[in-house]
């Protein structure tokens, strides 16, 4: 299991190697991940490229400083971090609801970015419940203030306004639409279970499974016969095409069964029994 996790990463990092050098004229490229994929292996990459970042979730958990105190000019070695943070305890939140959630947020240091400051979110529905979820982001507000000028919709429109400090938690919510397909596939495609160990195998089965999804997506817009399925839910679509393989399946196994003269006369034989007593 570690050994496929491990595989799984590598392969992450790998694909984003390859994929930066199109993106070099870009100035902010943003890697959007949940707590699987923030682990050492892939944020190291960060480091590689100017102008590569990464919003995560990460664990609640996970071991997070206040900033380096001032030098005070003591003799001595200067402190790296300041005291170990609690996401539960150390978090101003927000006065109000932000999108559904109170947000606190706070330029930390941790051991995941090494002596890169991050800015750390802590979102929570209630500010009396005790689930938390932490968010790391490499990139800052001001980074990103010309993006949000040219934004129509809030809430990244909110460059004037107190909620521009939470535009790069806001800008993990764009991730939402690229997981609808994955969770699709897992959860109403079956496509989820594989027994491949190695990179090569992994991606050939991802590249296998993001053609069969897109396939079966883009299948009611060019086959008239599920032009009705257009509108209709993943569930309801998913139903038919599965109720026609069955049959075709049946019909392909019925042929091969009464391929014999045997077969096929006892097949006859009783269809006519049964026409008889109509």
């Amino acid at each position: 299991m570690w050994q496929k996790k491990e595989s799984k990463l590598e392969l992450a990092a790998s694909m984003v190697r390859q994929f930066m050098p199109e993106f070099s004229s870009q100035k902010n490229v943003i890697i959007l991940c949940d707590s699987w994929y923030t682990k050492q292996n892939l944020v190291s990459i960060v480091e590689e490229y100017p102008n590569l970042n990464l919003i995560g979730n990460a664990r609640a958990d996970s071991v997070i400083y206040d900033l380096a105190p001032a030098p005070t000019g003591r003799k001595g070695r200067h402190a790296k971090h300041g005291k170990r943070l609690s996401a539960d305890d150390d978090f101003t939140l927000s006065d109000e609801k932000i999108n559904g959630y109170y947000i606190g947020v706070r330029r930390v240091l941790t051991n995941l970015f090494g002596s890169r400051e991050v800015l750390a979110y802590v979102t929570t529905p209630e500010k009396n419940s005790c689930t938390r979820r932490l968010f790391f982001s490499t990139i800052f507000p001001e980074q990103l203030q010309i993006f949000c000028a040219w934004q129509e919709k809030p809430p990244l429109n909110q460059t004037g306004s107190e909620w521009f400090q939470y535009i790069p938690l806001f800008l993990y919510s764009c991730r939402w639409n690229i997981e609808i397909s994955y969770y699709e596939q897992k959860t109403f495609w079956s496509l989820c279970s594989y027994m491949v160990r190695n990179s090569k195998g992994i991606e050939m089965l991802i590249n296998l499974i993001n053609i069969s999804y897109s396939s079966m997506r883009l299948l009611p817009y060019v086959d008239d016969k599920f032009a009705g399925y257009r509108n209709k839910s993943v569930q309801d679509f998913r139903f038919a095409l599965s109720e026609g393989i069955r049959s075709q399946v049946f019909f392909a196994t019925f042929v091969q069964k009464v391929e014999t003269q045997i077969k096929s006369t006892s097949v006859i034989t009783a269809l006519k029994q049964a026409l008889g007593k109509i």
